[in-house]
């Protein structure tokens, strides 16, 4: 009797986790956006990311302040038709963990996602309007996201500086600076302009969130975003 009852009860379980998981998926595949949660939704769920993941993010390269060329990895979209955002997923030093930490030495992790996001707007890789054949014209509606906390593969600050002179071999070869999480994101609103056929960039200081950051909630060697 109690081998009989194990049995189904054991059945019943199974079952019962099936439909469980059966449910989500549903779900998940109902509603397109949901299946991106690791992402920033601000607001305009239904427009989603593209590419949409897991799909790779697109790429372009740039030079840092610091001299070092990176590529961007990041994703776009047009909210609710009236927002055009710009999301970075990652930044990869060309140089390696070299690159990075030269950059390391005179930049914070917020500048150097700042000037990243500066770059990306005036080289427009995303084609948003206005561009330069533009008579003299605003658009103030342009939204940067970044996840709240980066974490970057080398040293940050003066005196983190490792070469192998000082008899260390660093045990990462790659550049590389990542969000420690995608969400509680970092908004940065900006106004571009065309003048002149130039370019220039206004930061809204009123608008933008800064996003949430505290490195003892995720891991070490996080920090803000967005400052």
């Amino acid at each position: 009797m109690n081998y009989r009852f194990n049995n189904y009860s054991r059945k019943n379980i199974r079952i019962f986790w099936f439909s469980i998981l059966f449910t989500i998926l549903i779900i998940v595949l109902a509603n397109p956006a949901q299946s991106q949660v690791t992402l920033c939704y601000p607001d305009c769920p239904n427009d989603v990311w593209n590419p949409m993941p897991p799909s790779p993010a697109l790429t372009y390269q740039i030079t840092l302040p610091c001299g070092e060329p990176v590529i961007v990895h990041y994703r776009t979209r047009i909210a609710c038709g009236a927002f055009y955002d710009l999301f970075i997923e990652e930044i990869e030093f060309l140089n390696g963990y070299a690159g990075g930490q030269h950059c390391g030495q005179t930049m914070t992790v917020s500048e150097m996602l700042e000037a990243a996001m500066v770059q990306m707007m005036i080289a427009d890789p995303m084609r948003f309007p206005p561009d330069t054949s533009s008579a003299d014209t605003c658009v103030d509606n342009y939204r940067v996201m970044v996840g709240g906390c980066w974490k970057p593969t080398f040293p940050i600050g003066v005196g983190g500086f490792v070469s192998k002179a000082d008899g260390i071999t660093p045990n990462v070869t790659a550049g590389l600076l990542y969000p420690c999480v995608f969400v509680e994101c970092c908004i940065d609103w900006y106004t571009v302009c065309i003048v002149n056929h130039q370019k220039v960039i206004t930061y809204n200081s009123a608008k933008s969130t800064p996003g949430y950051c505290d490195p003892r909630q995720y891991q070490l060697g996080c920090y803000p975003a967005c400052q």
